[in-house]
């Protein structure tokens, strides 16, 4: 089960984000009393945001939502599935379920308005311990060749703070994705990798899914021929289909970026992964 709680410290933050459960992705918004939604971009452990020099409290208000499960899989097969929301707070909270479109431009995440997909009921209150049932529907049939991918946005609509609170606001916003099977074939990703050595001893790396279906790295470990790594890097990385994306990699303490050649394993959704790359030099 995917589960937060809005929890923040500190008084500049506008925006909070964490990863919860691998797929779903965590915001704290700092609330304007509007049931607008922003876009959103990644997440993967349970939230805990953590300020190490405190100068002044704040105090905040939001609901305790967990969403299940947090991972939508849809397909000409299965056009529908359900979700299940979870007030664990002790008052009651308005949730709002808005679906977006969700695309690569640029080595980021856009996400724009669609109505491929519906949300039902759209805007809804969870009492105290009590859930709701959301269900996610396809409106548009699946591409033949290509997996298309959306976001569901599930935001907890804040009332209007009491009188006597001097404290910030904060919104509890969970993303989390949806795929949609190509109809037509069994699609799968396909990398290809490109790396440059950056003039500072960094890994520019970058990756290229040639396939028909997203892929999620998850950790990425960069060595010499039979040697321990170079380099790690660890968190959530979608590439969609027909996308590049590029990340910059420094090197463990201690080690160096080998300057012609690198071995590059990726632990992803679809299993482990290994390539030679050659690297160029900026």
């Amino acid at each position: 089960m995917s589960r937060a709680a809005c929890s923040t410290l500190g008084t500049d933050s506008r925006t909070r984000r964490a990863h919860v459960a691998g797929d779903a992705e965590v915001h704290c918004a700092r609330s304007n009393h509007q049931p607008a939604v922003s876009q959103a971009l990644h997440s993967r452990q349970a939230l805990f945001l953590l300020v190490a020099s405190l100068l002044t409290p704040v105090s905040v208000m939001a609901g305790s939502l967990s969403v299940t499960p947090v991972r939508i899989e849809l397909s000409s097969a299965q056009r529908s599935v359900a979700l299940t929301v979870r007030n664990d707070g002790d008052q009651p909270t308005v949730v709002q379920a808005q679906l977006v479109a969700w695309s690569q431009v640029d080595n980021d995440d856009r996400l724009e308005p669609t109505t491929d997909i519906l949300a039902s009921p759209p805007i809804f209150t969870v009492a105290p311990g009590a859930s709701q049932i959301l269900r996610i529907a396809l409106r548009l049939a699946p591409d033949a060749a290509r997996e298309r991918a959306y976001r569901v946005l599930v935001t907890e609509v804040p009332g209007k703070p009491e009188p006597e609170s001097t404290g910030a606001q904060f919104a509890l916003k969970i993303s989390l994705p949806i795929f949609v099977d190509a109809s037509g074939t069994k699609a799968a990703p396909q990398l290809e990798w490109s790396g440059t050595r950056t003039a500072k001893g960094e890994l520019a790396l970058s990756a290229v899914n040639t396939g028909a279906k997203h892929i999620k790295v998850q950790t990425i470990e960069v060595t010499r021929a039979g040697t321990d790594p170079d380099a790690r890097f660890a968190g959530l990385w979608y590439i969609l289909p027909g996308q590049r994306r590029t990340v910059t990699i420094t090197p463990n303490d201690g080690h160096t970026i080998a300057a012609g050649r690198v071995q590059v394993k990726a632990e992803t959704d679809a299993g482990p992964l290994a390539a030679d790359v050659v690297l160029e030099q900026r």
